[in-house]
């Protein structure tokens, strides 16, 4: 078979498949595609309005149940309250402080007491004879506790029968300290004979620019 035969016969051969499966371009429509509708937000819209003309004034209602207070008598500078002015209790003497005694313990922790503070520096004093005596002193342990400080107190049958004249316990200063935090103070400590007083310090970190020793925070009792 020469190669005019060879492609008559392929020609021939196409012309058959064309017949079978072929189709002509012209004849194939495209699918009609249905017009996309235009939605009508208007309902839905006025809906939507009517709705919010419905709902409450949330803002409105908690402006009347909780009202802004009235701060027109406010010293802005000074304050309302003036503090007055406080005196240190003093004594004449260590023994006039009592002849018995009374104890105190100390725990010490980091802000809302959330980890004990080892190694804090903890003062027992009181002013006696117009200077500030050191009753005791001590560091906190690995739980951010003292030991229990024994410190003069007034004998206990002062307690067990009060009078006006003479106070049944014992007031003292204690002054805490720690790397990294304020200074923290608690004046008035109250201590009876017998007893052990308990005072919990919550130390105030300090912020990076400053110094623990700037600052000193005082709690009164």
């Amino acid at each position: 078979m020469n190669i005019n035969d060879m492609s008559a016969e392929a020609e021939r051969y196409r012309a058959e498949l064309m017949k079978l499966y072929g189709k002509r371009s012209e004849d194939i429509k495209p699918e009609e595609t249905p017009e996309k509708e235009e939605k009508d937000d208007t309902a839905y819209s006025q809906y939507a309005h009517e709705e919010n003309n419905d709902t409450p004034d949330d803002t409105k209602e908690y402006n009347n149940r909780y009202p802004e207070p009235d701060l027109s008598g406010l010293d802005t500078d000074t304050g309302t309250q003036e503090q007055e002015q406080y005196t240190e209790p003093q004594y004449v003497s260590e023994e006039s402080m009592g002849s018995g005694t009374g104890y105190i313990l100390v725990n010490v922790r980091a802000g809302e007491e959330s980890s004990p503070i080892e190694g804090a520096s903890v003062k027992v004093t009181a002013i006696v004879d117009g200077r500030r005596f050191i009753l005791a002193e001590g560091l906190t342990n690995i739980s951010g506790t003292t030991i229990k400080f024994a410190v003069p107190a007034p004998d206990a049958e002062h307690s067990q029968t009060p009078d006006g004249e003479y106070r049944p316990y014992s007031l003292y200063d204690i002054s805490v300290s720690a790397a990294g935090f304020f200074n923290a103070r608690s004046v008035d400590v109250p201590v009876f004979d017998g007893i052990t007083s308990v005072q919990n310090f919550s130390m105030i970190p300090v912020p990076v620019m400053m110094n623990s020793g700037d600052e000193t925070v005082t709690y009164y009792n």
